[in-house]
């Protein structure tokens, strides 16, 4: 509840969401080069406005590819890009802050339980001194050690999972747009002036 109050309904679900896809297939490289292989294989046939595309199995690539055959331009397809990595970086960030901050909260809270449970040192005619003071402590100790484990066995690590899947996940995008751009390097996708790198996009498909 505290981390909600500290940073709202809407990143708290953002969070939820990056949690939920780490149990999920990643971003599948290979299987989207080769539909974008088939794709450049089209164009230099038939070119972009003629040839009939392969979809990606990847949904944001999917709007790059649609991007560049209704315009004809890489840069069109590049700008796309650059606002698709933002907004993906933008929810990882939001995710991965949630999580921290739930991570920083959980020993405070554990230690408000402490507290609770040093109050409840009050004379009981019911049960010895003892019995009051083991439970009271017990009552603490636990606490205190659910406020730590949360944190670090928890929080933290879900927050360092989202970020490093979102930091390979970028990196195999970049890779993957610097390739494919390659081959549209003549702004139509055209391989005609370079034979040599229609071997190369073969193999990818």
């Amino acid at each position: 509840m505290a981390t909600m109050a500290r940073e709202g309904w809407q990143d708290i679900g953002v969070a939820v969401s990056a949690t939920f896809k780490l149990g999920q297939k990643g971003f599948e490289e290979n299987a989207t080069k080769a539909a974008l292989a088939r794709n450049v294989g089209a164009f230099n046939r038939l070119g972009h406005l003629s040839a009939e595309p392969i979809d990606p199995p990847d949904q944001s690539t999917q709007k790059l590819l649609n991007t560049y055959i209704r315009s004809g331009s890489i840069d069109a397809m590049m700008r796309l890009a650059r606002t698709q990595r933002m907004e993906r970086e933008i929810a990882s960030v939001t995710a991965t802050r949630a999580y921290e901050t739930a991570g920083e909260l959980a020993p405070v809270f554990g230690l408000v339980g402490t507290l609770v449970a040093i109050t409840q040192l009050m004379p009981d005619m019911n049960q010895s001194s003892t019995d009051i003071v083991m439970a009271s402590m017990a009552g603490a100790v636990l606490s205190t050690l659910y406020g730590v484990l949360s944190a670090n066995l928890l929080f933290y690590p879900l927050a360092r999972a989202i970020e490093r899947r979102g930091d390979h996940e970028e990196a195999a995008r970049s890779h993957l747009l610097e390739w494919f751009e390659s081959e549209l390097s003549d702004g139509r996708g055209n391989l005609a002036h370079n034979p040599r790198k229609i071997p190369e996009v073969r193999g990818a498909a």
